[in-house]
């Protein structure tokens, strides 16, 4: 009859004199909670360090998940099995500094469920995900004008949360490098199936910690409270979500900037620039970059004081703050802008001047909202290298 690889473990030769029996360390919540992080911070990781701008949902939708996940491993936590228990996690802590020592002499003790180091990651993990989830949150309302917080949160507190943001993601990676050489250790030193063990919940246990009197679990009250908590959540962040995005610029409307302006070329949205440079622009119509764009004085006028009025200068998007910073060189153009140049390093001119894009100035060919002046970067869409003959 062939053996179900995960089924209970009966201990042999090492773990035999390791352990005078197995028990059941993991439930099945924790092991949940385990392996559906490890797919959420892998998501997470690789668009935030390695994908593309249009890859936020992924990385906004990993990002929620990781906190809805700790809120539950928080509150299963004290209502979970044994194991399971942060006071658990917290009562190894006492013994650190033993662990410590048995590490540097190759010889760590076996610990029923975390041992002290790893109870101390655990506790970590836990707060650093916590830290990047809320910064996320801010960077998001703040940077991208979406989310809960984007009625309540400037550009310039966003951009700084930022950096936090980044910061802690390091130091994330960090700690799972570390996790995962506790880990190994752990298997290679004292032949314990860790990553087993965290898909089945069987462990050896170590003679002196059987456990007489473990607290069971009690999912039901855990339901009780995730669903309190969700509650609680959901009424005080549907609202937040309801209102619009601070400083978000608003639709052009002035007709005579739309029947004049995109004639020639897509209604370029006045955040993208500040007052400065439209003055300029207004003030050189006839040498318009290299065309005579002239107007008639009250239709000039006109443009031009509604420019003015939506100028960089009145908006609080990512695009507004930064495109304000023009070139010293060429005022006028949005491309020469460091912002600009930067964020489009890794196009090849060969994109821009082809027959789907035309030009580095036609935005809309690839950002879908540029009219809005938003340019979220999930709608970023740049065309195929077939349309192109480029394979960006």
């Amino acid at each position: 009859m062939k053996r179900d690889p995960l089924a209970r473990p009966e201990p042999s030769g090492q773990n035999a004199a390791l352990a005078s029996g197995w028990a059941r360390i993991w439930d099945l919540p924790t092991r949940l909670f385990h392996w559906l992080l490890v797919f959420c911070a892998v998501v997470a990781g690789k668009t935030g360090f390695f994908g593309p701008a249009s890859g936020l949902d992924w990385h906004v939708w990993a990002g929620y998940g990781i906190g809805v996940l700790v809120v539950w491993r928080l509150i299963w936590g004290l209502l979970g099995s044994e194991y399971s228990r942060l006071d658990r996690l917290f009562g190894a802590l006492r013994n650190l500094p033993e662990h410590i020592d048995g590490l540097r002499k190759l010889e760590p003790k076996h610990y029923a469920g975390h041992n002290p180091a790893g109870s101390l990651m655990i506790l970590g993990l836990l707060v650093v995900l916590l830290g990047i989830t809320a910064t996320g949150i801010v960077v998001l309302g703040g940077v991208e004008k979406q989310g809960m917080l984007a009625g309540l949160t400037s550009y310039n507190i966003g951009h700084l949360t930022k950096g936090v943001h980044q910061v802690l993601a390091y130091g994330l990676v960090a700690m799972v490098l570390g996790h995962i050489g506790g880990v190994i250790s752990e298997i290679v030193l004292l032949r314990v199936p860790l990553i087993r063990g965290m898909i089945t919940g069987w462990l050896p246990l170590a003679e002196d910690s059987l456990l007489r009197g473990s607290r069971p679990a009690r999912p039901t009250l855990a339901l009780i409270w995730t669903a309190v908590t969700a509650a609680v959540i959901a009424g005080l962040t549907l609202p937040l979500a309801a209102m619009p995005g601070l400083g978000v610029p608003a639709p052009v409307t002035n007709p005579t900037f739309l029947k004049e302006c995109a004639a020639c070329h897509w209604a370029i949205h006045p955040s993208l620039l500040p007052r400065s440079s439209w003055k300029l622009i207004m003030s050189s119509l006839d040498q318009h970059f290299g065309e005579d764009a002239s107007l008639p004085p009250a239709a000039a006028a006109d443009i031009g004081t509604f420019l003015e009025a939506n100028a960089a200068e009145t908006v609080d998007t990512e695009p507004a703050n930064r495109l304000r910073e023009v070139s010293a060189n060429e005022p006028k153009r949005i491309t020469a802008t460091g912002f600009w140049q930067h964020m489009h390093h890794d196009i090849r001119d060969q994109t821009f001047t082809s027959p789907a894009v035309k030009s580095k100035i036609n935005c809309v060919a690839c950002h879908k909202d540029a009219p809005s002046g938003r340019f979220d970067d999930q709608v970023i869409d740049i065309p195929h290298k077939s349309q192109t003959g480029d394979s960006q």
